[in-house]
């Protein structure tokens, strides 16, 4: 009976092969061996990148594609955004669902374009910036998909042919107590070649791209300051739809916090249309000092 080694190499190598059984398979050698960081990436990638201790996404999950909507002929125009900067983040997303929701993307067809929609809050905000008002959608080629699944099959194999190098096959299910020593002193390739990580900042692979918040997403001071504003509503003396508009903008900057990745160019863009909102109330004491608060969060 084969190992689960050259079960594994056999795997990765038959096109056909279920990626999410070849990694449930790539978890039971990896307990068996006892190697943690390896356990920790295959964990992450059959489960999702989405807990919220987890703030790093690996660089091949990352996927551009364009912006688009349907025009008043039913056909996709893209949207322009005249902020580069923040064009650039929106053209940009780091895919963390698990392995199998990526392949079920790409199941029927490998050609055609792939669809998100954005969060509530961003949406109405792109919408504002459209000339039609259409909900616009994140597009992208399923090429990318097909690119990440064959980046994963990689690195499983090459680390299956790493423990087989060391002498690491195992006999059916199980592994030696040598095999298990060995495994336990040897430096895998794989956890090289997927350190290359984004944290919770997108923005920071993006070209062109400056740093325009000042304060680090666990500052306690811009979650006290989204309190202060959203209590503040109705003292505020704005029109229905000012209001309405300022709810947004906070719910935007919220909305992104929680995220387990967050973009500053977003929360930078919705402090600013904040501020603008607040400016246009003159002779408050209150809007004064969230004016206040609001400008040492804008570099």
């Amino acid at each position: 009976m084969a190992g689960l080694v050259l079960e594994l190499q056999r795997d990765a190598l038959d096109n056909e092969a279920s990626i999410a059984n070849l990694l449930r398979k790539a978890m039971v050698v990896s307990k068996k061996l006892g190697i943690e960081d390896i356990e920790l990436w295959l964990e992450r990638e059959l489960h999702g990148y989405y807990k919220a201790e987890v703030v790093e996404i690996p660089d091949y999950r990352k996927v551009t594609g364009q912006i688009k909507a349907l025009d008043e002929y039913h056909v996709w125009q893209p949207v322009h955004i005249e902020n580069k900067d923040l064009a650039e983040q929106l053209c940009c997303r780091l895919m963390s669902e698990p392995i199998s929701e990526l392949s079920e993307l790409v199941r029927n067809d490998s050609t055609y374009a792939v669809e998100q929609k954005f969060p509530p809050n961003l949406k109405i905000k792109i919408m504002s910036m459209m000339n039609y008002q259409t909900e616009p959608v994140f597009q992208f080629s399923s090429v990318q998909i097909h690119r990440m699944l064959d980046t994963v099959k990689t690195h499983v194999l090459s680390w299956a042919l790493e423990l087989e190098e060391q002498g690491i096959t195992g006999e059916g299910m199980s592994f030696s107590r040598e095999e298990k020593q060995v495994a336990s002193r040897v430096v895998y390739q794989i956890t090289n070649n997927i350190q290359n990580m984004h944290n919770s900042q997108l923005q920071q692979d993006s070209a062109g791209a400056s740093q325009n918040l000042t304060v680090t997403y666990e500052n306690k001071d811009l979650i006290k300051l989204l309190e202060e504003l959203k209590s503040s509503f109705e003292q505020l003396e704005l029109s229905a739809a000012a209001k309405n508009e300022l709810s947004a903008e906070v719910a935007t900057i919220e909305m992104q916090l929680a995220s387990p990745n967050p973009k500053s160019i977003i929360i930078n863009e919705s402090l600013k249309s904040s501020r603008a909102i607040l400016e246009g109330i003159t002779g408050s004491v209150l809007a004064t000092g969230l004016l206040q608060q609001i400008c040492t969060f804008i570099s």
